[in-house]
C-alpha cells in the first residue's frame, strides 16, 4: 500500500532526527587539531584549528606535530575569557616542545575546564603546561576527572591561584614518576598541598618571585612523591607535617632551606632514591625530633655539600648500602639502621652534641671509612661502629676529646716490627688508627673489639692485649676489663691513654702469652698483575690453615663485589692461582672471601689492577629534560681529569667545563639557563682521547 501523504512527511522528519543525532555524536567524539595556519600561536584564532573552527565544549584537544612539525607555544585568551572542552592532550614528538600557556592577563576563575572523563588534561613528554593566571585564591584551572603528567611532561604553577583540586586529581600510575608538577610562584609566600597527595615530580623555584620565595604546607596525612624532589636556589620549604614524607625518586637541592619541622612534630621524610644537596640547609626550627631515612632497595649516593642543622635524626636503613660523595656533618643523631656507609674517602663527622645509634653485634651495619667524634666531656663509653668488609668496631671509655677513627684491613707490621715488654706478638691481619685533635687535651681508654672469624683467633682472655704504636714499637696498653668470650667475639679495653697523635694513635689486638691468643695470619699474600689481554691473581696462605674454598670476587667501584669464581682448598697446597681471561677495559678490583669448614669467613685485601684510564666510565644528566638546571652524573672506577664539551643539535661546541672526578659518582651542576630549547650532546673526554656521550633537552 502506497504511503500517504502525511506518512512520507513523518518519514522525512524522521530521516532529519536521525541525521541530527548522527551529527551530535560525530561532534561529542571529534578532535580538534592545532595546525598553526594563523603563525599567531592564539587558541582563540580559528584559522590555528582544523577545520578552522575553536575547540567547543564537547571536543577532545590534540596538541602535537602532526599538523605542524617543531616546537610551538599555544596561548589562552586573557581578560575574563574561560575556556571550556572536554579533554586536552599535549604531545610533542621526539625532541620537540609543545607550551600551552593560561597568560597573566587572564582572570576568570576558572579560565580553562576539562569536563572528559578519564585524563582530562594529559601532557606528554616535552609538553608543558604553564598556568600564569592573574586569579588569587581561587581556582584557574579545573579538571573534572584526572590530571595527567607523563614522564617528560611539564607542568608549571606560575600563578597564586588555587591548586589544592588539581593535585587531589593528579595521576599516580606508573609512566608519572618522572611528570614535573612546578611551583614557581610570584609575589610573597605560598601555601602547598601535601597532606594525602601524590606527586609524581615535585620541583619548587623562586625564580618567578625574584629569587626568594617561602612554601609552607601543614598536613596530618602522609606525603608521596613518586619520582624526584627537585629544590632551587633561594627557595624555603617549612613542612608542619604529622605523617610521613615520602621521596621515592632522589633528593636534589641547590639551595635554599628546607625546614623539616617549622612545629613541633616528628615527621620523617622517606628518601629512597639518591640525597643530593649541592648547596642550601637542611634544618628544623621547632621543638620537634624529625628525621631523614635513606631506605632504597639499591644502592644509594649521599652528597651534603651544603648543611644539616638543627635536631635532625639522619639514619641510613638501605641493606643495599650508601656512598659518600662529599664529606658528611651531622649536628644531632647517626642512626645506622642497616646498611653499610662506604666513605670513598670522605669523612663522617658527628659534631658536638651529636650522637649516634648503632649495633655493634650488627656485622653488616657500619661506617666503611673515617668517622670523626667531636666535644666528647668525660663520656662514659662511645662506639665507633667502623670496618672493612665487616663491622670491627672500636670504643672510647673515659673520653675526653675530639676523635677519628679508622679501621684497616691489614697487617699492623707495615707500621713496626718490634713488640715491647708485656707483648709477645701481635695481630698480623687488623688495626685501628685513632687521632686525636686538640683543644681539649685528649684522654680515654680503648676498647678493641675482636671476631674469631676475623680476627685471627682469640683462645684466652687473660693474656689478650690492647697494644698501641708508641716510638716505632708495639707497646703493651693493657687490659683493663674483657667482654665477651674466647673463641667467639667479645672485647679488651685499654688503660687510660693520654697520646693519640700521628706516631702513637694506633692501636691493633696483642697477646702476652707465646701459646695464647695466636691472632695467626692465614692469608699471607694476595696479589694481581695484568699479564697480555688476561689478569692473573695468585695467594699464598699458610701452612697450617685448612680453609674449605675461596670465593673469588670482582668490582668497578671497590664498594660492589659480585663472585666470578670458586676455588676448592687443595690439601697439602699453599699457594693458588687464577687467570681471568678477558682484559679490563679499565681498573678492576679483586679480593678473596675465604671460608672456613664450619661456615665462617673473612676477606682478603682489595687488590686493583689497571688497564690504563677508565675515566669517565657512565656519564648522564639528570633529569634528561632541563629548564634552567640539572646534574651532570660522571661514574667511573679511578680518579683523574677530564673536560666536557655540550654541542647544540648543529654540532656548534657551546659550552667546555674541565673537571676533576673521585673514583665513583660525581656529581656536577648543568646550568642551562643560558642555552635555547632543542636538543645537545654532553661529551666527557679524557686527555688519551677516551669519551663517554649523552643527551638531554632543554627546553
Amino acid at each position: 500500500m502506497p504511503y500517504s501523504i502525511f506518512e512520507k512527511k513523518c518519514s522525512s522528519i524522521k530521516n532529519l532526527l536521525c541525521l541530527s543525532v548522527l551529527l551530535v555524536s560525530i561532534r561529542t567524539t571529534a578532535q580538534v587539531k592545532w595546525d598553526g595556519e594563523a603563525g599567531d600561536g592564539q587558541w582563540t584564532n580559528p584559522a590555528n584549528w582544523t577545520g578552522n573552527s575553536i575547540p567547543a565544549e564537547d571536543d577532545d584537544v590534540l596538541l602535537d606535530n602532526s599538523m605542524l612539525a617543531g616546537n610551538y607555544t599555544v596561548s589562552l585568551p586573557g581578560g575574563s575569557a574561560a575556556i571550556v572542552i572536554k579533554t586536552i592532550t599535549i604531545m610533542p614528538a621526539a625532541g620537540n616542545n609543545i607550551q600551552l600557556v593560561l597568560p597573566a592577563i587572564n582572570t576568570a576563575a576558572p579560565a580553562f575546564t576539562a569536563t572528559g572523563q578519564g585524563y582530562g588534561i594529559s601532557i606528554g613528554n616535552g609538553g608543558i603546561f604553564i598556568n600564569s593566571s592573574a586569579t588569587a585564591g581561587a581556582a584557574a584551572i579545573v579538571v573534572n576527572d584526572s590530571f595527567r603528567i607523563s614522564n617528560g611532561g611539564l607542568y608549571v604553577h606560575n600563578t597564586r591561584s588555587a591548586h589544592a583540586a588539581l593535585v587531589t586529581v593528579l595521576s599516580a600510575s606508573p609512566g608519572t614518576e618522572k611528570g614535573m608538577f612546578k611551583f614557581d610562584v610570584p609575589g610573597g609566600g605560598y601555601t602547598f598541598a601535601s597532606g594525602g597527595r601524590t606527586y609524581g615530580t615535585l620541583i619548587f623555584s623562586a625564580a618567578a618571585s625574584g629569587g626568594n620565595q617561602v612554601f609552607a604546607s601543614s598536613a596530618a596525612h602522609p606525603l608521596v612523591i613518586n619520582g624526584d624532589l627537585l629544590i632551587e636556589t633561594g627557595v624555603a620549604i617549612n613542612l608542619d607535617l604529622t605523617a610521613a614524607t615520602t621521596i621515592k625518586g632522589n633528593y636534589q637541592q641547590d639551595g635554599g632551606v628546607f625546614n623539616l619541622a617549622s612545629q613541633s612534630n616528628n615527621n620523617t621524610v622517606f628518601i629512597k632514591g639518591d640525597l643530593i644537596q649541592t648547596a642550601g640547609d637542611i634544618t628544623e626550627t621547632a621543638a620537634g625530633l624529625p628525621a631523614i631515612e635513606l631506605n632504597g632497595n639499591t644502592h644509594q649516593n649521599i652528597r651534603v655539600a651544603g648543611a644539616v642543622t638543627g635536631s635532625i635524626d639522619f639514619r641510613v636503613n638501605n641493606a643495599a648500602g650508601v656512598s659518600l660523595l662529599a664529606g658528611l656533618s651531622l649536628p644531632y643523631t647517626l642512626s645506622l639502621v642497616k646498611g653499610i656507609v662506604h666513605s670513598n674517602g670522605f669523612l663522617t663527622t658527628l659534631k658536638a652534641g651529636c650522637s649516634i645509634n648503632a649495633d655493634s653485634t650488627n656485622k653488616n651495619s657500619f661506617i666503611n671509612g673515617a668517622l670523626r667524634k667531636e666535644g666528647l666531656s668525660a663520656e662514659g663509653h662511645f662506639l665507633f661502629p667502623v670496618g672493612k668488609d665487616v663491622q670491627r668496631w672500636m670504643a672510647l671509655k673515659e673520653v675526653t676529646g675530639n676523635y677519628t677513627v679508622e679501621f684497616f684491613k691489614g697487617n699492623p707490621g707495615t707500621l713496626a716490627t718490634t713488640v715491647g715488654k708485656g707483648i709477645h706478638h701481635t695481630s698480623s691481619i687488623e688495626y685501628w688508627s685513632v687521632q686525636a685533635a686538640a683543644p681539649p687535651a685528649p684522654a680515654a681508654k680503648v676498647e678493641l673489639s675482636f671476631d674469631n672469624v676475623n680476627s685471627g683467633g682469640v683462645t684466652d682472655m687473660a693474656a689478650l692485649r690492647v697494644s698501641q704504636l708508641v716510638a716505632g714499637s708495639w707497646t703493651d696498653a693493657g687490659n683493663d676489663g674483657t667482654t665477651g668470650t674466647a673463641g667467639s667475639a667479645g672485647s679488651v679495653v685499654s688503660h687510660p691513654i693520654s697520646m693519640f697523635d700521628t706516631g702513637t694513635g694506633y692501636f691493633t689486638l696483642a697477646g702476652s702469652d707465646a701459646v695464647q691468643n695466636p691472632l695467626p695470619i692465614k692469608l699471607v699474600v694476595f696479589n694481581g698483575e695484568l699479564l697480555n689481554d688476561a689478569v692473573r691473581l695468585k695467594w699464598t696462605i699458610a701452612n697450617d690453615w685448612q680453609p674449605a674454598y675461596f670465593d673469588l670476587q670482582c668490582a668497578l667501584d671497590g664498594n660492589r663485589f659480585t663472585g666470578i669464581s670458586t676455588i676448592n682448598y687443595i690439601p697439602g697446597d699453599n699457594v693458588y692461582q687464577y687467570t681471568v681471561t678477558q682484559k679490563p677495559a679499565g681498573s678492576l678490583y679483586y679480593r678473596l672471601r675465604m671460608v672456613e669448614k664450619g661456615g665462617s669467613f673473612f676477606y682478603s685485601n682489595i687488590i686493583k689492577v689497571d688497564a690504563g684510564t677508565s675515566l669517565p666510565d657512565v656519564i648522564l644528566v639528570q633529569p634528561t629534560v632541563v629548564k634552567f638546571s640539572a646534574n651532570i652524573v660522571v661514574s667511573t672506577a679511578t680518579s683523574g681529569n677530564f673536560r666536557l664539551f655540550i654541542y647544540d643539535a648543529d654540532g656548534r661546541l657551546m659550552q667546555t667545563m674541565n673537571r676533576w672526578a673521585n673514583r665513583g659518582n660525581n656529581i656536577i651542576p648543568l646550568q642551562a639557563g643560558q642555552l635555547a630549547p632543542g636538543v645537545y650532546t654532553l661529551t666527557a673526554g679524557t686527555p688519551d682521547g677516551k669519551i663517554s656521550t649523552c643527551r638531554f633537552v632543554k627546553v
